[in-house]
């Protein structure tokens, strides 16, 4: 792989732990302290796959996207909550089945590492609460990552929302629907 990040940087992570610490008294400052490293990590993402088309994508979600009490198992696929709207991941599960992207949930933040590793994907698009951003920007830095902080949520882990706008124009970007299959499901 050859996406290069400063978060290989053993100086880098040291240096934004530290400013994380010394911003956390003050509020939000160092969620937009978060937000803004996001950011940036998207305009080096965005610039690499310009010569660099992805042909295996991977889409993350947190386990606090699923509504709670949700039976369906989302952990192999969201095939279940293709037909479902009681929770954002049907309108992923839709959004993903349109691009053809493969979509996980991941319960815990080290199992979205480990299905990183595992499947080796050219680009993952994924959102999670701040501070498990940058874990993700810490502990794969060397796969081009695309990600949104999660939409304020019921309470701490429960019912979170996505920011579907920003997933759409993501998976428009790396991989546009083809103009007949658009024509074909507005009919």
């Amino acid at each position: 792989m050859s996406f290069q990040s400063p978060w290989q940087s053993t100086f880098f992570r040291g240096a934004v732990a530290f400013l994380r610490l010394l911003l956390r008294p003050f509020g939000q400052l160092e969620n937009r302290f978060v937000e803004k490293l996001t950011h940036s990590q998207n305009q080096r993402v965005v610039k690499y796959l310009e010569n660099h088309p992805p042909e295996n994508m991977l889409l993350i979600m947190p386990r606090c996207v699923k509504k709670s009490g949700c039976k369906a198992n989302v952990q192999e696929g969201l095939a279940e909550c293709l037909q479902c709207r009681q929770c954002p991941l049907g309108d992923v599960a839709q959004l993903c089945d349109q691009h053809g992207i493969e979509a996980l949930v991941a319960f815990r933040s080290h199992i979205a590492f480990k299905m990183a590793r595992t499947r080796t994907p050219d680009l993952i698009i994924a959102t999670a609460c701040h501070d498990r951003l940058i874990k993700a920007l810490r502990a794969v830095p060397e796969y081009p990552a695309l990600l949104a902080p999660l939409p304020p949520m019921e309470k701490m882990c429960v019912n979170a929302g996505v920011d579907l706008v920003w997933l759409a124009q993501q998976l428009e970007r790396v991989c546009p629907v083809p103009a007949k299959a658009r024509a074909a499901g507005n009919s």
